[in-house]
């Protein structure tokens, strides 16, 4: 009798949800919300959902999302319509998802930031971005534009995210960001430059001839970007104002020498190459035809690549620091962005 009892409530509260959060209610918590998430967002959600392009967002970026039908979210839920698509906002928690013209939802939400995110072509999360497929530019725009950009490369055994902070603080500083996001487990370092020089020359055919651009790598992000810079031709090298790159392997790292053992082969097909055998990708990448102004950041406790090994190779030009951070710390802006300003402005430490 008491289970009766119990599913009779809960199917009432269900089908006459709208008696107990009446009109004036429900008015008050959607205005409420309007309150909260920015127009801005629901127009840029309007804009991709009617351009198409909102379909391209939701494969590239995970929400963690188990596509699931919906009753169409017609009583706890505010929401913006645009082509097929939904955006819907609860009332009541500010959770937010997406759901597609069957009412299946196909994206959701705990957070505004995560729903700006998505919409800007981001990854949602720091999580959600290991199964992103990467490949990809994702933009952090300038505050206040000052006609210069910079492309963020991460490193080994992380995404794209793990660059946020130092992408946002670039554009506090005045610089749209471009973080490069790819998956680094899955390919060669070389099979990785090919894709990642393929999509730098579309979008550096996107910036005006004015534009400075310059270029912030981490570990294993500054040999991609070193491979793709030996593969360009002069005029291309010489669109780069200025190069740094934090605690780059650039004479091998110690710690790859396990990714020669069998096991960590089959999984991971990068790491490998950053030996300090002869023959490995880290220790013969090509010079460049022009090598723009390089500076040099490394970790006084970086444990991963030792100081001596984030030196370019003899003959080549460039600055160098040590700040007293370890590998991962040198991606924080409180240790090294007044180095990286400094060296972009100046073209020295």
């Amino acid at each position: 009798m008491i289970h009766k009892t119990i599913i009779i409530l809960l199917l009432w509260l269900l089908f006459s949800a709208n008696e107990i959060v009446g009109e004036q209610e429900k008015k008050s918590f959607a205005s409420r919300r309007n309150s909260l998430m920015k127009q801005e967002l629901i127009e840029e959600f309007q804009r991709l959902a009617t351009s198409n392009e909102l379909s391209v967002r939701l494969q590239n970026n995970s929400t963690f999302n188990i596509e699931t039908p919906t009753f169409g979210g017609n009583t706890f839920w505010e929401n913006h319509e645009a082509g097929k698509w939904k955006l819907q906002i609860n009332i009541i928690s500010g959770w937010w998802r997406i759901l597609d013209e069957n009412n299946v939802r196909k994206a959701r939400g705990t957070t505004e930031e995560q729903l700006e995110n998505l919409l800007r072509n981001r990854p949602t999360s720091a999580f959600s971005n290991y199964f992103d497929r990467g490949y990809r530019f994702a933009k952090t725009a300038a505050r206040h534009r000052n006609g210069r950009s910079a492309i963020l490369i991460h490193g080994w055994g992380v995404r794209a995210n793990s660059m946020q902070e130092l992408a946002t603080a670039l554009s506090n500083e005045g610089y749209d960001a471009y973080s490069f996001d790819y998956p680094t487990a899955e390919r060669s370092i070389g099979g990785h430059v090919e894709i990642f020089l393929e999509q730098l020359r579309e979008l550096l055919r996107t910036f005006p001839e004015s534009e400075e651009i310059f270029v912030l790598t981490h570990s294993m992000g500054g040999l991609l970007f070193r491979g793709a810079l030996a593969e360009m031709t002069k005029e291309e090298c010489r669109r780069f104002s200025g190069v740094v790159m934090l605690g780059p392997p650039n004479r091998g790292s110690l710690l790859a020498y396990f990714g020669k053992l069998p096991v960590m082969k089959d999984i991971n097909a990068s790491l490998g190459d950053m030996t300090q055998e002869e023959d490995s990708y880290a220790m013969k990448i090509p010079l460049p035809k022009w090598f723009p102004p390089v500076g040099i950041i490394a970790g006084k406790y970086d444990g991963k690549v030792m100081e001596k090994d984030t030196h370019l190779p003899d003959g080549i030009e460039y600055s160098h620091i040590v700040v007293p951070c370890t590998h991962p710390g040198l991606r924080s802006p409180q240790n090294t962005l007044e180095h990286i300003i400094r060296f972009f402005e100046n073209k020295k430490f």
